[in-house]
């Protein structure tokens, strides 16, 4: 199993193989799938490899090549090409028979067809017929293990060249192939070391099946860069940048947390929206989405869902920096969010659109379930629990353009913006009464106060420069009263 590696073990296990038993018969398909998955993936260098790497696998076969080449007498006589040729063909018939042999052995309930056949066609020049269950497109496999046998035992004095002769090519269309391989020799005219020359074989055939990895690595990392940009469209990117670095668990897990959830929607949408042509409603509705989504990205909100024309977020999950300045992040976006909309308003106006979108807005601050939801099949990631509910009874009870929000939110940003008090109200799954207040806007005041500490606070920097120089100045004054009061002293 460790030596078809990865590839071929997925494809074992596809077949519901766990274990490969040496004396037992195996379909012809396992082969051709796991060559296929090879050939899909990192194309035909990575079959060459592997055929050429084979015969490590068969160590009777090594040795049978090494004793051959010892019997194939005049082989390696780079001075006399005519006993070198016989002792080349002596040595490529022998190695053809004995494929011959493996290729019939290997298989069972055949049409008597398959095996290996060779056609001298000159001196040094030969054809390989080799009738099998490989794929055409599979030749390289083929072909490896072919080189294998000259790249170790014959280029101390010939080189080699093996190419797919498509003429006397053949595929059946069902169990068998017949493909030809010609093969060249030529003699060397002065003999070299076999070692060095194989191994810088070797090399080049793994270099190749590396650069080819390489290539289609970054093929993927292109895709998963792709697949990543258009699944940040479809989760929150808090979650989307921790799948991305293997920090997010994806099981069905929920935790109890304290949040601070946010609905808004379009009042009025089914009526407004049968005002308008398909493909205005589109562009506007694209566009409000689209700004508000990008001022809620912008203060860190997590984007639940939008449903219809409603969107929901929180604040507190998966990143939070605090219960407090998470309530109060929202209640900026939101205040943000209500300015955007009044210039867009304008906008659409000017463009035509009579009666432009008017939002509603509901914020609560309270304790959820939060994490995922759903089955091993799809999940879910959000938020749910009756404080959930509350929020979303704000926003539909919230005025067209206003903000409601619950006490809870209220006590932690009641320094920065003016309210309302409304009428409290009572929901069923709730123990309290809910506090209900309505965002009039900014506290000026709050805001004149920030700017007087920055004010206050840039004027004691600068009297940290100036103080010297005012000593200074003091000093002279006095010396110039004392004097004054001197003279004065004299007219009395």
């Amino acid at each position: 199993m460790a030596a078809l590696g990865e590839i071929g073990t997925e494809v074992l296990r596809a077949h519901n193989i766990a274990k490969i038993e040496p004396s037992k018969q195996y379909s012809y398909e396992i082969r051709r799938a796991i060559h296929s998955a090879a050939f899909d993936r990192f194309g035909e260098a990575a079959l060459y490899a592997f055929g050429f790497n084979s015969g490590y696998l068969y160590p009777d076969w090594v040795k049978a090549q090494y004793l051959l080449k010892t019997r194939s007498k005049g082989i390696d006589q780079v001075d006399n090409s005519a006993a070198a040729a016989r002792g080349l063909n002596y040595y490529v018939t022998n190695i053809i028979k004995m494929w011959d042999e493996g290729f019939r052995n290997g298989v069972q309930n055949g049409n008597g067809t398959y095996g290996c056949k060779l056609k001298r066609l000159d001196d040094t020049v030969y054809l390989v017929i080799l009738t099998s269950t490989s794929k055409i497109e599979h030749e390289s496999f083929q072909r490896g293990a072919l080189d294998s046998a000259w790249a170790f035992y014959l280029t101390d004095t010939w080189d080699f060249d093996t190419k797919l002769d498509e003429k006397n090519t053949l595929d059946s269309g069902s169990d068998w192939t017949q493909i030809s391989l010609r093969l060249n020799f030529s003699l060397l005219k002065e003999p070299r070391l076999i070692g060095n020359w194989s191994s810088s074989y070797q090399r080049d055939v793994d270099n190749r099946l590396l650069i080819t990895v390489l290539n289609e690595a970054k093929k993927q990392s292109k895709k998963i860069e792709i697949l990543g940009d258009q699944l940040k469209k479809y989760v929150p990117p808090q979650i989307h940048q921790a799948l991305l670095v293997g920090r997010y668990d994806t099981g069905i897990t929920t935790r109890r947390k304290k949040v601070t959830i946010f609905f808004s929607d379009i009042k009025n949408f089914t009526s407004t929206s049968e005002n308008l042509q398909p493909e205005d409603l589109t562009k506007y509705l694209n566009e409000y989405f689209s700004e508000m989504t990008q001022i809620a990205l912008d203060h860190g909100a997590t984007i639940d869902k939008y449903i219809g024309d409603a969107m929901m977020v929180f604040f507190g999950d998966p990143e939070t920096k605090g219960e407090r300045e998470d309530a109060r992040a929202c209640v900026e976006m939101a205040l943000n969010m209500r300015e955007r909309m009044s210039e867009l308003q304008s906008k659409w106006s000017g463009e035509g659109f009579a009666d432009p979108f008017q939002v509603r807005m509901g914020i609560n601050t309270g304790y959820c379930n939060v994490g995922n939801f759903g089955s091993d099949q799809r999940l879910t990631y959000t938020i749910i629990g009756g404080e959930v509910n509350v929020a979303a009874r704000m926003e539909s009870s919230a005025d067209a353009n206003g903000i409601l929000m619950s006490y809870e939110t209220y006590a932690h940003c009641q320094d920065f913006i003016k309210v309302e008090q409304r009428q409290a109200i009572k929901m069923k799954g709730i123990n309290r009464d809910i506090k209900i207040f309505s965002v009039l806007g900014r506290n000026n005041d709050y805001k004149r106060n920030t700017d007087k500490k920055d004010v206050h606070s840039k004027s004691q920097e600068s009297q940290v420069h100036t103080m010297m120089p005012i000593e200074l100045r003091l000093e002279k004054v006095e010396k110039q009263l004392s004097q004054l009061l001197r003279e004065f002293s004299k007219l009395r």
